[in-house]
């Protein structure tokens, strides 16, 4: 190994290191942010309220396990289609009801979160391309759909304005099927390089 390609090596190390520490610390916020949400709801309810930051959980669990040589292809899929599906839903609805999220007093916030959540779509991409096994999609898909029926056939949803919630349903529901599709898409492509390889 030449000193060019430990450079790299070095700094694709240093790149994981600080996605994980940046997913731990999402989620941590993450969970924090919907406080008043979780304590108006049971328990029992909590896992389908906080959405996002389980998004950035699952992130950093399945990178670790893969870091760790345990990789778990169930666990990366719903990793990816979830950070596709949150990261572009939190965008869509900041923009949706911008006249509320980016008013004068709320503006350096959701900006901050606008960016981090666009971040969780793009960085679901590469964890997208770990998986192989093509038995674990239909079970994400069910938990995404099962999420969908628990935030507006509930109402568990985040709290959002209450103006156009119809509208809101319908994109959740198509960027469940999107980022369910896009991540079995780049899944299944390389499970497809992989497999033309083999004598």
């Amino acid at each position: 190994m030449n000193f060019l390609e430990l450079f790299e090596e070095l700094k694709m190390k240093k790149l994981i290191r600080f996605a994980i520490l940046a997913n731990a610390a999402g989620t941590v916020y993450g969970w924090y942010y919907y406080h008043i949400q979780l304590a108006s709801n049971p328990v029992y309810t909590w896992p389908v309220i906080t959405d996002s930051p389980n998004s950035t959980l699952l992130f950093t669990i399945a990178v670790i396990l893969i870091l760790k040589g345990k990789k778990s292809d169930f666990i990366s899929f719903l990793a990816s289609s979830s950070l596709v599906k949150y990261g572009l839903w939190t965008c869509f609805v900041l923009l949706f009801h911008r006249s509320f999220f980016f008013s004068q007093g709320n503006r350096l916030l959701y900006t901050g979160i606008f960016i981090t959540h666009s971040l969780m779509a793009v960085e679901a991409l590469p964890l997208a391309h770990t998986v192989r096994r093509r038995k674990v999609h239909l079970l994400a898909l069910a938990w995404l759909l099962f999420n969908d029926f628990c935030d507006y056939g509930l109402g568990l949803h985040p709290y959002i304005p209450s103006e156009g919630i119809g509208i809101v349903a319908s994109v959740t529901v198509s960027l469940t099927f999107f980022s369910f599709f896009l991540t079995w898409l780049i899944a299944e492509s390389c499970s497809f390089k992989i497999d033309s390889f083999k004598p």
